[in-house]
């Protein structure tokens, strides 16, 4: 596996290669599932595809193609023994052992990767891990704190909507889950504090749903990355959340066969109800030029009135920012 891609720090890997060697193997586990709460959830995919490879998680040899695959009754038996198993089994390459993984799960969830783990089942290849899992979200998500679900949606809103495998009640259970009140309260705060990482991809895959939009004024004016203020006040002037949908060619010029890819966009009118000048008023004065010049490109859209406008474009004429004195004189000429 590439060095480049490993996300499990180098004791984790060590843990998981002694796992079966060790002379008590629930002390083991314990260290493991400890480490697990450094993983970030968003790397789920890879850290997966590392834990079955160190601590050699492999399926058995499925034999004849018109033989059913024989189920791992001694890992089972092992599994059903030995606690703590089953959050490591549920990366095992034996979709048996994952499903029963599983069902033994019960109660909350400590660490954000596993609440990661478990959505990420959700979408398995197999038909029958996909249920188990569906089930186990049900029992366990209900007493998983809500700070835990929380980083974990901050790290798998702007992925899972390219998974293909679950169904409509799998994705309409977790649009769910994460729309409690307070788990988007603790998601709202973590937009608000995020200083790294892709926090605005997060707030524009959000703002396909009214997940946030009742805690989008504090975020617009709270939030320490400028980009997250922006896009919440270009959202709150418009009345709509925007989000890429995809591409389309465009032509320039059809004599020359000459065209270009297009990003698309699809909205939705929020569930808030905010006065747009406001929101203009307090944005002005921001001190980042990103959210200045959303004010002045949302008069070009006609979000503002135009007397607004000018009367927003007089008062940056003059900014520090060059990008926004050009959007001001733009206005004005």
């Amino acid at each position: 596996m590439s060095k480049n891609r490993e996300v499990l720090s180098p004791e984790t890997r060590i843990l998981l290669r002694s796992l079966h060697q060790g002379v008590d193997l629930e002390i083991e586990i314990k260290a493991i599932l400890h480490q697990f709460t450094t993983v970030p959830p968003g790397s789920i995919a890879t850290a997966a595809l590392q834990i079955r490879h160190d601590a050699a998680l492999y399926a058995a040899f499925p034999g004849p193609h018109w033989l059913s695959p024989p189920k791992p009754h001694a890992k089972l038996k092992l599994l059903k023994q030995t606690p703590g198993l089953e959050f490591i089994y549920i990366f095992h390459g034996d979709g048996y052992l994952r499903e029963a993984s599983l069902t033994k799960i019960t109660g909350g969830l400590q660490s954000p990767f596993l609440v990661a783990a478990v959505i990420w089942r959700l979408n398995d290849w197999v038909a029958p891990v996909r249920t188990a899992a569906y089930l186990c979200a049900q029992r366990v998500f209900q007493s998983t704190p809500p700070d835990i679900i929380a980083r974990a949606a901050l790290d798998l809103l702007r992925r899972q909507h390219g998974w293909g495998r679950w169904g409509e009640p799998e994705r309409s259970m977790i649009e769910e889950l994460y729309a409690r009140s307070n788990v988007t309260a603790e998601l709202a705060k973590l937009l608000i504090q995020q200083t790294t990482g892709p926090t605005p991809s997060t707030l524009r895959h959000a703002l396909r749903t009214p997940l946030l939009d009742r805690h989008l004024e504090d975020i617009s004016t709270k939030s320490v990355n400028p980009v997250v203020r922006a896009i919440a006040v270009e959202a709150l002037i418009d009345g709509t959340a925007k989000w890429r949908s995809g591409s389309r060619w465009d032509w320039i010029d059809k004599r020359y066969n000459l065209k270009r890819w297009t990003p698309t966009y699809s909205y939705r009118e929020l569930a808030c109800s905010v006065s747009p000048i406001e929101v203009a008023d307090r944005a002005i004065l921001d001190r980042s030029p990103t959210v200045r010049r959303v004010v002045l490109d949302s008069v070009g859209r006609n979000s503002l009135p135009a007397d607004v406008g000018r009367h927003y474009a007089r008062q940056l004429e003059f900014d520090r920012s060059a990008v926004v004195r050009e959007a001001a004189a733009f206005i004005l000429r």
